[in-house]
């Protein structure tokens, strides 16, 4: 994909990353949130990672300046025992699937990760999901259980399949 700017999210990509992300909680087990965002909902996500160095969020900026993907930290937990942990999370739009950008979304949120005290990184995935599974073993992560039928949506249940990797 040409003219691919991958960069640090911003409190203005609250829009941007709503048109990506919005239609995979209206479409897809992708995710088991069942609202969307909103514009003032995801400006105080952003306002929140903005506030913790260990949530960074990335995202991807075609040419025309539209929002083509993002990926982000969030916390494994709340609670304090679990702060050096995360979960990571990418999602492009549909129409640039298959041209390297949550390769490229990654290897930026991981470049933010480097300089904080994260130790484990975790990646949950909704099978059967193969190129979410190979682009996180490419990561370095490692399948470690399968939860079965954790999540309902669409009015049936879903696995979830949990990755590792090692910070």
């Amino acid at each position: 994909m040409r003219s691919v700017l991958i960069r640090a999210g911003a409190l203005g990509d609250a829009v941007g990353i709503n048109e990506v992300y919005n239609p995979f909680i209206r479409a897809s087990a992708a995710t088991f949130e069942t609202e969307e965002y909103d514009t003032p909902g995801r400006q105080a996500w952003l306002k929140a990672r903005a506030a913790n160095s260990r949530l960074p969020v990335v995202v991807a900026e075609g040419a025309n300046g539209r929002l083509l993907g993002f990926a982000s930290a969030s916390p494994f937990d709340p609670r304090g025992g679990y702060q050096t942990s995360t979960k990571l999370s990418v999602f492009v739009c549909p129409d640039a699937y298959g041209a390297g950008l949550g390769r490229q979304l990654y290897e930026a949120l991981f470049r933010a990760l480097a300089s904080t005290d994260l130790h484990r990184a975790y990646a949950l995935i909704v099978p059967p999901n193969p190129a979410s599974v190979a682009l996180h073993e490419a990561f370095g992560f490692a399948h470690i259980s399968t939860l079965n039928e954790v999540g309902r949506k669409f009015g049936r249940f879903y696995d979830v399949m949990w990755f590792e990797k090692h910070l």
